[in-house]
């Protein structure tokens, strides 16, 4: 599996649960988490395959914004 690690613009642990849960939905077999307490709040995602875009998606129509890092 690789990790791809996201910074995002996260800073509510709600909201970052609330995000996980859509993502889960959407990318069902990834493994996810959420480090708030970093400075660039990272989400860093175990995968098997290509899921940049699903990120990006879930995170622009809720509202939030994503890089890869």
């Amino acid at each position: 599996m690789n990790i791809e690690s996201y910074k995002t613009d996260v800073t509510k642990l709600e909201d970052a649960d609330i995000l996980v849960q859509l993502l889960q939905f959407v990318i069902s077999d990834c493994v996810m988490n959420f480090d708030l307490e970093d400075s660039d709040h990272v989400l860093k995602i175990q995968t098997n395959r290509e899921i940049k875009e699903m990120v990006y998606g879930v995170f622009t129509k809720q509202g939030f914004n994503c890089q890869i890092m």
